[in-house]
C-alpha cells in the first residue's frame, strides 16, 4: 500500500546528516591548525605519489588504489556563477585526473537560474541527481555557508518524503567546497597558499609556524585571498606587512580582531618597498576594477602596486618570495611586471600548480578515500549551518527589601543602566510602542541630583512579562542592563540578559552582497558574537560593533 512503512524501513535508509568524512570547506577560519596541517599533508602525498614512482607505489600499498583512480566512483559537481580559470579547470582537473566523474556549469547562461530559479532549487537538483560533492563560485558573500544549511534542509526532506511514501533512499548530503563568494573566502585558494608557503619554509630549513613575515599587498578591503590569510595568521604566528593604495585598507575591525589574538600587524600605507624588505613571502593581488571609483586613475594604481625587476634588485638579499592568486591583470594594472616572470623568487606558477593537489586532496577527503592524520570534526562555534542556535539567558535572581531600580507603584518592569541615548530606540525595537501599557522612557539621568548624565531607564507600570525575543533585544542593545521584576511595589527578582556565541534574526547584516540580504532566497540572518559588542555575521563574515549596527538601525523591530 502507498505509504504504508514497514518495519525494517529504517535500516534501507542512509541518511548522512553531515559529511561521514569531512566538514564542509566554506571557510578557512572553520580549521585549526591541526585540520589544515592534515589536509597539506594529504595534498602532499598526493603530488609526491603524482609525480615520483616510488611514492606512487607506496601510495598504492597504503590505499589499495593507484593515484590515479583515487577518486574513482566519485561524482562531483562544478557550479559556478563567476568566472574562473584556475580554480574552476583545477578542481575538474583533479576530479579527472583521479577518477572522478565531474559534470557541472561554468555560467549561469543556460540554466535555468536565468529563469528566476533560486540557488537553494538549483543545488536540490544537483543532490537529487546523487552528486557526492559540489564545488561552487558565487558572487554573493556567504552563499557557500547558506548552501551548506540549504543540502541539509533539502536532505532531511528527501528522507521524510522517502519514508513516508515508502521508498528507499540512500544519496548522502554532497559536502560543499567553496571556490570564493564575493569578496568574503577562498578557503581552497587559502589551502594551496599555505601548502607553496609551506614548501618555500622547508626549502630554508622552517616550517609554516616559524613565525613567518608575510606582506600583503594592493587590494586589502575586497579581496578574498587577502582575507583569508589573515584568518589563519593566528593560527601559524604569521606577522603581516600591510601595504595598499588608499581606499583599498584591510577592515579594521578584522585587524583589531587578528591583534586581540596576537597577531602583530605593521602597516606601510603605500610604501610597498618597506613591506616587502620585512618580508618572508610577498603577497601581492589584483584591484579589483569593479571596485575603482568612477574616475580614479588607474595608471596611479599600476604605479603604486606594480612589483618590477627594478626594486627586486634594489632589496638585494631581502628580497621576498613572490605570490600571486592570478590573474594579474597586464591589461590594466600590471601589478607583476612581465620583467618579473621567470625570477627565480616568482613561484607564482608553483602556486598555481599547487591548486590542483589541495583540491583533489579535499575531494579525496570529503570521499573518504584518503585517510585524515586528524579528526576533522565540526566545532561548535564556526558552522553555522547545523548547531542550534539561541541566546541564553543568565538570571541572577535576588529578592531585594527596597527597590533599587526606580520605584514602581504595585507591579512593573524596570529596565536600568541602558546606555545613555539608546532607551527610546530600544523600547521601539522591544515593540513596547505597540503595547497599551503604561511606560516611561527616560534619557540621560544623573548618578546623583546634580551630577553628570549615566544611562537611561523604562518603567513599565503594569503586570507585565518580557518575551524571549525582547530579553534578546536587551541583552545586544544594553548588555549591562539589569531587568527588575516589580511585585507589591518592591523588586521581587532581578537578572541580565547575557549574549550567547551566536544571535539569530535580530540583527540585519549590513553588507548588501550578503546572501541574508537576498530576499528571494529567503536566508535569516545569524551573527556570532566576540564579545565587547563586536559581531561577525554567519554567512558573509564581516565584522560590524554594537554601536554601528546601532547607527545604520541594524536591529530587526519586533512586531508584538
Amino acid at each position: 500500500m502507498v505509504g504504508e512503512i514497514s518495519k525494517n524501513f529504517d535500516e534501507t535508509i542512509i541518511h548522512r546528516r553531515d559529511n561521514d568524512y569531512m566538514k564542509d570547506v566554506v571557510s578557512i577560519s572553520d580549521f585549526t591548525k591541526e585540520e589544515i596541517i592534515s589536509i597539506l599533508d594529504c595534498a602532499q602525498e598526493i603530488k609526491d605519489a603524482k609525480h615520483d614512482k616510488k611514492e606512487a607505489d607506496k601510495f598504492f600499498y597504503r590505499y589499495q588504489k593507484s593515484i590515479d583512480e583515487i577518486l574513482k566512483g566519485s561524482r562531483v559537481a562544478s557550479l559556478f556563477l563567476e568566472n574562473s580559470t584556475r580554480t574552476n579547470f583545477s578542481s575538474r582537473s583533479a576530479a579527472g585526473q583521479f577518477g572522478a566523474f565531474i559534470d557541472g556549469f561554468a555560467t549561469i547562461e543556460n540554466t535555468s537560474l536565468k529563469k528566476g530559479e533560486t540557488w537553494e532549487q538549483t543545488l536540490a537538483m544537483f543532490a537529487g541527481y546523487g552528486f557526492d560533492s559540489i564545488v561552487m563560485r558565487s558572487p554573493i558573500e556567504g552563499m557557500a555557508r547558506w548552501s551548506v544549511k540549504a543540502l541539509v534542509e533539502n536532505q532531511e526532506h528527501m528522507i521524510k518524503i522517502s519514508k513516508n511514501l515508502g521508498l528507499p533512499y540512500n544519496y548522502k548530503r554532497p559536502f560543499v567546497i567553496n571556490g570564493g563568494d564575493g569578496s568574503n573566502q577562498h578557503p581552497t585558494q587559502c589551502l594551496l597558499d599555505l601548502f607553496t608557503i609551506r614548501e618555500a619554509a622547508r626549502s630554508k630549513g622552517m616550517d609554516l609556524d616559524s613565525g613567518l613575515d608575510i606582506a600583503l599587498l594592493n587590494d586589502l578591503k575586497y579581496g578574498r585571498t587577502n582575507s583569508s590569510i589573515m584568518s589563519v595568521s593566528p593560527l601559524f604566528g604569521f606577522n603581516l606587512h600591510l601595504a595598499n593604495p588608499n581606499r583599498f585598507e584591510a577592515d579594521e575591525n578584522k585587524l583589531k580582531f587578528l591583534e586581540s589574538r596576537g597577531v602583530k600587524i605593521t602597516k606601510y600605507g603605500e610604501d610597498f618597498m618597506s613591506a616587502l624588505e620585512k618580508a618572508f613571502v610577498a603577497y601581492q593581488s589584483r584591484p579589483q576594477k569593479e571596485r575603482v571609483a568612477q574616475g580614479e586613475d588607474m595608471s596611479r594604481l599600476r604605479k603604486i602596486g606594480q612589483i618590477n625587476l627594478e626594486m627586486y634588485k634594489q632589496l638585494a638579499g631581502k628580497a621576498p618570495f613572490l605570490m600571486h592568486p592570478l590573474p594579474i591583470d597586464a591589461k590594466t594594472f600590471m601589478e607583476i611586471s612581465h620583467d618579473m616572470r621567470d625570477h627565480p623568487l616568482n613561484i607564482t606558477k608553483l602556486q598555481s600548480s599547487n591548486g590542483i593537489y589541495i583540491r583533489a586532496a579535499l575531494l579525496a577527503l570529503g570521499y573518504g578515500s584518503m585517510e585524515n592524520k586528524c579528526s576533522l570534526e565540526k566545532r561548535e562555534g564556526n558552522d553555522f549551518s547545523v548547531i542550534e542556535l539561541e541566546l541564553t539567558k543568565d538570571r541572577r535572581i535576588k529578592k531585594l527589601e527596597n527597590p533599587r531600580s526606580g520605584y514602581i507603584e504595585g507591579e512593573g518592569v524596570v529596565i536600568d543602566h541602558i546606555p545613555m541615548g539608546m532607551a527610546r530606540r530600544l523600547a521601539g525595537i522591544m515593540g513596547l510602542e505597540y503595547e497599551k501599557i503604561s511606560k516611561n522612557i527616560t534619557d540621560y539621568l544623573p548618578k546623583r541630583k546634580g551630577g553628570d548624565p549615566v544611562k537611561d531607564m523604562i518603567k513599565i507600570h503594569a503586570n507585565y512579562r518580557l518575551s524571549d525575543k525582547q530579553i534578546e533585544a536587551i541583552a545586544l542593545l544594553a548588555p549591562n542592563a539589569t531587568i527588575s521584576i516589580i511585585e507589591n511595589s518592591k523588586v521581587k527578582e532581578k537578572y541580565r540578559g547575557k549574549i550567547g556565541c551566536f544571535v539569530e534574526e535580530r540583527i540585519n547584516c549590513g553588507n548588501q552582497k550578503c546572501v541574508t540580504n537576498v530576499d528571494y532566497e529567503d536566508v535569516t540572518s545569524v551573527h556570532r558574537s566576540l564579545g565587547d559588542g563586536l559581531y561577525q555575521c554567519g554567512y558573509c563574515e564581516k565584522f560590524e560593533t554594537l554601536e554601528s549596527i546601532f547607527n545604520r538601525e541594524g536591529f530587526n523591530y519586533i512586531r508584538i
